[in-house]
């Protein structure tokens, strides 16, 4: 325990910054120089053990973590503005046991600027703390936020819980291993994952969605028995796309046991997130335990855009509109509830795509698609402020509490992140050029070649949502990326009768989302429109 109190002076100095306003603390949090995750065996029986993640962002630095530490928010590295509000705590310097009775302690970032990969050893000593720390900001038992510390040290609100777990020490490592092992393979997964779909959608195109639904459905499969070894997770996620792709294009070669299938993977998502949210959490395509912590990243919110709205079209293509709306239902409260997917971002998403897919389908005007985006985003707010109203707590009710003003400047921040990210480094900035430039040729060869019709419905409504996501989600690489491949899919991956609009009379029955033209009537209308000589 001695290299523990090993003195640094630049965290003394440092330190010495955050005495002034703060208030007095139930709990005295110190900082102790030297602090390893390595040392949690040792610190097993002086209370309730966790893994603090210092700040979001993809740096991290000594003044960076005591910023958000004090304030009761996480600072951000890519933010210049600190997080708003005067510092409420004072953060002392100081060894294991150097405080009489309660007491946090913790460890934290050297000074100089380094990649925000670690987390770092928290115990909250006294008051009857054992076991690992459970955090409502994380949703992970042994994770902690930056923004748990205040609250617990001043005895406010959503302050830091506990459970019981004999080999607390162990687990917490554990942890730390498979959270690094998805950071190391997150990035590399997604681009297994998303060309294999875009290479399946030109070679072999009937395959494309099957390989979509196949890959959502083994990334849930190795979080739910916690694999994250990388070549593990690579040749898993690489054989679904190529073997299940197909396979399931064999197994889905009706259009409405297609429908059934994929939304057989919204509802798999959803029963994950509801019984054990880690299990997504932490499977390789989930979110980054630097900021997001639980529910769906906004790369999983993408890719299920296509068994979303690709079940919503084929199986109100045999049910109607209620089946549409049911389908409808099932994603939002996958993506948006904040017991669940709790993507604000990804149900705005959802309400633009789903109000250009019911449009199409139904053959409306411009008066009609806007009516059905107001409409769509109402039931956004509805969602959020029922969430709300039943004491559930996000970043999403955070963002709605502060009324207009408020939802305006997320927003604000969430497009100044999202340029920030886009033009971090030049090779960033020339992949998502790239992606988008891909992109925008693919929506303007589909207007083209094949026009605003039903059979068209879903891929534009794809590209609807993915323009929205641009706009609200803070995931310029991400998005585009998955996008990419979720728009192939269901472009150039389907082949056009599999989609709604081009189905004959016996696979539709005798229901039809759109009004029935008479043979030939488009060619007497292009006839009566083409200009005499």
């Amino acid at each position: 325990m001695a290299r523990l109190a090993v003195p640094v002076v630049a965290v003394v100095a440092f330190l010495a910054l955050t005495a002034g306003n703060a208030r007095a603390a139930e709990f005295p949090v110190i900082v102790v120089p030297g602090l390893e995750l390595s040392d949690l065996p040792e610190l097993e029986d002086e209370g309730a053990l966790g893994l603090l993640v210092p700040n979001a962002g993809p740096e991290t630095s000594l003044e960076l973590a005591r910023t958000g530490l004090v304030r009761g928010q996480p600072a951000h590295s890519l933010r210049e503005e600190p997080p708003a509000g005067a510092p409420a705590l004072t953060l002392r310097r100081g060894t294991l046991g150097s405080a009489r009775g309660p007491a946090i302690y913790l460890g934290l970032p050297e000074a100089e600027p380094q990649a925000n990969r670690r987390r770092y050893p928290i115990v909250v000593v006294g008051r009857g703390y054992t076991g690992v720390l459970t955090s409502e900001s994380t949703r992970l038992p042994g994770l902690v936020s930056a923004a748990d510390v205040m609250p617990t040290a001043l005895a406010q609100e959503e302050t830091l819980g506990h459970e019981p777990r004999e080999d607390a020490a162990s687990s917490l490592l554990a942890l730390e291993r498979r959270i690094e092992r998805n950071a190391d393979v997150r990035r590399a997964a997604s681009l297994v994952v998303c060309l294999l779909v875009v290479a399946l959608a030109l070679v072999f195109p009937p395959a494309a969605v099957g390989a979509i639904a196949s890959a959502l459905v083994a990334n849930l499969a190795l979080g739910i028995a916690g694999v994250s070894a990388p070549w593990a997770v690579l040749v898993a996620l690489a054989l679904a796309v190529l073997l299940g792709g197909p396979l399931l294009a064999f197994a889905w070669s009706d259009s409405f046991l297609l429908g059934l299938g994929l939304c057989s993977v919204v509802t798999g998502y959803l029963l994950a997130l509801g019984l054990d949210g880690e299990t997504v959490a932490l499977s390789p395509l989930g979110p980054s335990q630097n900021a997001r912590f639980y529910g769906l990243s906004n790369l999983l919110e993408t890719l299920l855009l296509v068994p979303a709205f690709g079940a919503a079209a084929l199986v109100a293509a045999r049910f109607g509109w209620p089946a549409f709306a049911g389908v409808a239902a099932l994603a939002f409260v996958t993506v948006a509830d904040n017991r669940l997917g709790a993507d604000g971002g990804g149900a705005v998403v959802l309400a633009v795509g789903f109000a250009v897919l019911g449009v199409l389908l139904a053959g409306a005007g411009r008066r009609v698609l806007a009516v059905a985006v107001g409409a769509g985003l109402a039931v956004v707010l509805a969602l959020v402020a029922l969430d709300a109203a039943t004491g559930v707590s996000s970043h999403v009710t955070r963002a709605l509490a502060g009324g207009p003003s408020g939802l305006a400047a997320d927003l604000h921040d969430r497009v100044v992140l999202s340029w920030e990210r886009a033009t971090d480094t030049w090779y960033a900035a020339l992949g998502v050029t790239v992606l988008l430039l891909l992109l925008a040729v693919l929506v303007a060869r589909t207007l083209a070649t094949r026009g605003i019709a039903p059979a068209t419905a879903v891929p534009l409504a794809v590209a609807a949502a993915l323009a929205a996501s641009l706009v609200v989600n803070d995931s310029p690489v991400d998005v585009p990326l998955a996008g990419l491949a979720a728009y192939a899919a269901t472009d150039l991956g389907m082949l056009p009768a599999r989609w709604p609009g081009s189905f004959d009379s016996r696979s539709a029955r005798s229901f039809s989302l759109w009004p029935s033209r008479p043979p030939g009537a488009a060619a007497a209308r292009r006839s009566r429109l083409r200009p005499r000589p």
